[in-house]
């Protein structure tokens, strides 16, 4: 065995997964699962360490982690205290719901890097003076600057020597020709600085506790890794960085099994299920740069189709009394039960006071999470609260407890989930792979209790409502299969799902063997699926089948995510551009400009600058052994007459 083993953590919504691999032999030697502590990540991870065999903690040499806090982050609201500084920008240049966080200067350059106008540095100084003891960082983006940086980096001193603060400028996450995205990139990088500090902080806390002591690199959006130094300034490179994880996973151990160059990676996990594609090898990158919720960045990273679907996805009943998956995640009853055998009689007291049956949450159950206080709660919304602190009860017993009607109850506590103060629990297809025997880990009674329940409700018997379960998800997953490997061929604004032929094409085609007026519909992809995730096993080789395909299920499936976090590599890239100016040419990158009278001298130095500094990034960034290439595009524009 080697003397250098890596540690890879993946913080999922649902689990933390860890390995343990030698990096010389490429073994996986420990891996374990616990569960995500959403009010305090680092706990789960101290969790899933204390699972890991802890012979080979002292030879680790490498922590690579990847983690949805930033995602999670941005789709959330979270917002910190910050202050961008636009130079250049008009009132237009930028989201408007930003506006109360963002200052205009003058100043900025024209798409030839030339200056536009002055910096008003004496307006920078008045923002600073106002703002240092408030701010807890600053992000800086000038007009053009990807051009000349010049006004942003003055900027950028003068923040660091006035105020201590973190500050990051727009050239220095995306060299894109684009105002808008760049500025709206950059601003809700500098609400993320403090968010990933206090992660990063708090989990190498953790591994000093457990006396492991080794670098810790970032999974980026790209599935490359970056060290932790340089993600604290650019925590924004994160998103998706644990989807991109689990596809360099997937990448990683088919490369090991020699298997498939081209293929689909589905990763289906307790809250979402996560698709990409895999073209010769390699993941496909989303070229106009990622979108997180509302906000479309020019982050650059894998092309990833997201849908809130998995494992612990709640199946409940509409309004219209029709069976629904998702998209919200909760407890499946057989872990709460598992954890809380009380819940038994509960769910037998349920099942037969007939006087209950017209209730539509006869299955659900509600469990205090974390410590966390709230201030401000009404009497009968803090009893609800200290009820359920130590053990999980039903709406029935808690319409009791708190003397008010069911609609009141729900109410309280809907407002108590959004503060993440209680967590539902309910049947979930976690619960439906108890029942079957595809999974036996927790409490199959509690499973069965609750989704004979479910069955009463719906008048399915628990074949029907498997199969309804079953279709549910795999027209869930088929339509994001069919949009993203059809993304690049049909250019469209509407969804499948939105389109009426399409729902009947797809419907058939999932119903195999099924006609309508003598036309059978199908589906045949090329490629394999390859399945990722707890889950993977029990729900995708159904898809796969219907979709005229394979799925493969690598045997490292359930820890795929970790597994891509310690085999990603550092990846840096850098860009300049040489253009002709005033008989001369001219050097734009993102350190500085230069004027050079000969084509080929501006060249010679181009690429010596071009290797510098990208080295320099590569070694801040945690790489040891650096390789440069450089790729040389020329265009030129030509006129006749």
């Amino acid at each position: 065995m080697s003397l250098s083993i890596g540690l890879g953590i993946d913080v999922g919504g649902t689990n933390t997964d860890a390995v343990l691999m030698d990096l010389g032999e490429k073994k996986i030697l420990s891996f374990a699962k616990a569960p995500t502590t959403k009010d305090d990540l680092a706990k789960g991870i101290s969790d899933v360490l204390k699972r890991l065999d802890r012979i080979y903690f002292p030879k680790i040499s490498l922590i690579s982690l990847s983690t949805t806090l930033a995602t999670n982050s941005i789709v959330e609201g979270v917002r910190r205290k910050v202050c961008g500084i636009l130079i250049g920008y008009g009132p237009e240049d930028y989201p408007s719901e930003l506006r109360d966080e963002v200052v205009l200067v003058s100043g900025g350059h024209t798409v030839q890097g030339e200056e536009k106008e002055p910096l008003d540095l004496a307006r920078v100084r008045t923002v600073l003076q106002a703002t240092k003891s408030q701010v807890e960082a600053y992000a800086v983006c000038g007009y053009f600057s990807v051009r000349n940086p010049d006004h942003e980096l003055q900027v950028k001193r003068l923040i660091q020597e006035s105020t201590g603060k973190p500050v990051v400028c727009g050239h220095e996450i995306s060299l894109q020709l684009d105002a808008i995205k760049r500025a709206t990139t950059a601003l809700l990088n500098a609400h993320l600085i403090p968010v990933i500090h206090q992660l990063i902080e708090s989990v190498k806390r953790v591994f000093r506790e457990q006396n492991i002591h080794a670098p810790l690199m970032i999974v980026k959006g790209d599935g490359s890794l970056m060290g932790e130094s340089v993600i604290q300034d650019r925590p924004i490179e994160t998103i998706l960085s644990g989807p991109a994880a689990s596809v360099i996973g997937a990448k990683y151990l088919l490369e090991q099994s020699g298997e498939i160059q081209n293929a689909l990676v589905v990763d289906i996990g307790g809250t979402t299920t996560d698709i990409a594609l895999l073209k010769e090898g390699l993941p496909h990158l989303n070229p106009i740069g990622a979108r997180v919720g509302n906000w479309q960045t020019n982050v650059i990273a894998i092309d990833i189709r997201t849908i809130a679907l998995g494992g612990d996805s709640q199946i409940h009943l509409d309004e219209e009394g029709k069976l629904r998956v998702g998209p919200k995640r909760i407890i499946p009853l057989s872990y709460l039960g598992y954890c809380y055998p009380k819940i038994h009689e509960e769910l037998r007291r349920i099942g037969e006071d007939r006087g209950l049956s017209h209730w539509t949450n006869q299955s659900d159950f509600w469990i205090r999470v974390g410590q966390r206080s709230e201030e401000g709660l009404d009497p009968v919304t803090e009893k609800i609260l200290a009820e359920v602190t130590e053990n999980p009860l039903s709406l029935f017993q808690l319409v009791q407890v708190a003397d008010q009607m069911p609609s009141e109850v729900l109410r309280r506590i809907s407002y108590l989930e959004r503060r993440s103060l209680v967590q539902k629990s309910g049947v979930t297809p976690t619960d439906i792979l108890h029942i079957t025997g595809i999974f036996q880990a927790w409490d199959r009674d509690a499973a069965e209790r609750g989704v004979r329940l479910l069955c009463g409700q719906s008048k399915l018997d628990l074949s029907a409502l498997v199969q309804r379960l079953e279709e549910a998800m795999d027209r869930a997953m088929g339509i994001q299969v069919l949009e993203l490997i059809l993304s690049g061929s049909v250019q469209s604004t509407r969804s499948l799902g939105e389109c009426e032929f399409c729902n009947l094409f797809l419907d058939q085609s999932l119903r195999r063997g099924a006609s309508i007026d003598g036309v059978q519909f199908r589906i045949n992809l090329r490629d394999k699926m390859i399945g990722i995730g707890a889950p993977a096993h029990a729900f995708l080789p159904a898809l796969a089948e219907k979709f005229g395909t394979q799925a493969v299920i690598p045997f490292y499936a359930g820890v795929a995510n970790a597994v891509g976090a310690v085999t990603s590599a550092i990846v840096v890239k850098e860009q300049l551009f040489i253009k002709p100016f005033r008989g001369g040419f001219r050097i734009h990158s993102s350190s500085e400009i230069s004027f050079f009278d000969d084509l080929e001298q501006a060249t010679e130095e181009g690429r010596r600058l071009l290797r510098e500094m990208v080295f320099q990034k590569a070694r801040k960034a945690g790489a040891d052994d650096v390789a440069v290439l450089v790729d040389e595009k020329e265009n030129w524009a030509t006129a006749r007459g």
